[in-house]
């Protein structure tokens, strides 16, 4: 995208406006940053701002009044505020409803703005005929558990429920831990209010210096992208991603709007065609197994010589017996009790199968339940099965695998170095490269 000559306007330039997370995640794109921030056309706010920002108004004002009341929860308030919310917006809050209560003796503030200068100290009024923010944020809730621990919750209306490892997730304890220097410990919580679920991350005030470092650096990138704009000595970058799916610009103004692949088919269409690709994949690679097991693995040299495998391997798994397991960690936990942090990581799996019995339903209901359950937002199998890549192997699709006989070691077994093992038989391609071949 060429840069237009006057787009720093008939006044000199602006201010660079403060680096925040929403800014830094427009600059994925060089020209989405450009249009919005340098430029600042007006753009149309799509449908899922517009919902989280409703829902932000909703839950900010109900925390308020539950801080002003002195109260746990107020459920007919909290009903009315999402009555007048919208029905997308209703659908989001409904779990939220009964599984979250406050302790207002601990909230600090909702939708606190902290904005920081060059050297991370606090500014207390920034505008634009004062002092000039360079960093800032705007964090939903702010929960402070002693003088020196505090939690953010960061309310989120996403669809996927995704990790706690985000520019946000280490740019908003940062500037809390600026803003109060008391701080030794901060928590961030994305909440993921659609499924009444959250991911959570801790960073101490021994971590500053370089999440310092992580938020001057995109502070650099920022000042950069204004630097070309006002030098124009290159075409702006026009990177497509993720951020292409709410982008105003891809239906009016993209650049490659016509080779961008988020703009080429519409969403449904971008399922059918995840459908068909299943469907094809799937034909194929039963010809391909029916053909392996008459001739054994199939091999394939493209012209770049890298060669491709496909056959069967074997695949081990370990089961280790619980009647030798369980005696065995007690011991060692009774004579190690450091080793706390590792017991509680410890889990039964295959349990919940076998407890739906009927013959089992007093064991399910009195002795057994979860210790968590984990909620992850996964494509169902309308769409396509996710590949795993393993050291040398370039596809593994684990939908194909065709079960073998276990083999397991008795009960009485040792338990240290005689794990159960079952072999599978599992259909894999493998690739590999010619040089790695020179080097065996």
């Amino acid at each position: 995208m060429k840069i237009p000559t006057d787009s720093q306007g008939s006044d000199g330039p602006r201010p660079i406006p403060p680096l925040s997370q929403s800014r830094q995640g427009d600059m994925a794109c060089e020209t989405l940053y450009v249009c919005k921030h340098v430029h600042r056309a007006r753009v149309g706010e799509s449908e899922p701002a517009a919902r989280g920002i409703k829902i932000h108004q909703v839950l900010a004002t109900y925390i308020n009044h539950l801080v002003k009341t002195t109260r746990t929860t107020d459920l007919e308030i909290f009903d009315a505020l999402v009555r007048g919310a919208g029905a997308e917006a209703r659908e989001v809050l409904e779990k939220f409803r009964d599984n979250h209560a406050f302790d207002p003796e601990k909230i600090l503030a909702t939708e606190l703005h902290i904005a920081l200068d060059e050297q991370f100290l606090p500014i207390e009024h920034p505008s634009g005929d004062g002092q000039i923010a360079d960093y800032e944020g705007t964090l939903d809730l702010v929960m402070l558990h002693s003088l020196t621990e505090a939690e953010i919750d960061d309310w989120k209306s996403y669809y996927q429920i995704i990790e706690a490892d985000t520019f946000q997730s280490k740019f908003y304890p940062l500037l809390l831990m600026c803003l109060n220097p008391s701080l030794e410990r901060v928590k961030f919580v994305l909440e993921f209010v659609r499924y009444g679920v959250s991911r959570c991350v801790e960073y101490t005030r021994t971590d500053m210096p370089w999440l310092k470092e992580l938020a001057q650096r995109e502070r650099t990138r920022q000042r950069k992208l204004h630097e070309l704009v006002s030098s124009g000595d290159r075409n702006l970058k026009v990177s497509p991603g993720r951020h292409c799916t709410w982008c105003p610009l891809l239906l009016n103004g993209c650049p490659m709007a016509e080779t961008n692949p988020y703009g080429q088919l519409t969403a449904e269409e971008r399922l059918r065609f995840a459908l068909w690709l299943q469907e094809a994949e799937k034909q194929n690679t039963r010809v391909l197994k029916e053909l392996m097991v008459e001739h054994g693995p199939l091999r394939y040299r493209d012209e770049n010589e890298s060669e491709y495998i496909a056959g069967f391997v074997p695949t081990e798994k370990r089961f280790y017996p619980y009647q030798d397991g369980a005696s065995i960690l007690d011991e060692w936990f009774t004579a190690h009790p450091d080793e706390r942090a590792l017991r509680e990581k410890l889990t039964i799996s295959g349990l919940s199968s076998a407890i739906k019995a009927e013959k089992r339903a007093e064991l399910a209901c009195k002795h057994f339940s979860p210790s968590s359950v984990q909620l992850k937002s996964e494509i169902n199998g309308a769409c396509l099965c996710k590949r795993h890549q393993k050291r040398h192997l370039e596809f593994c699709t684990a939908y194909l695998r065709s079960r073998g006989s276990g083999v397991r070691i008795s009960p009485g077994a040792p338990f240290t170095p005689s794990p159960s093992v079952t072999y599978t038989r599992s259909f894999l391609v493998r690739s590999r490269q010619r040089a790695d071949r020179h080097k065996s």
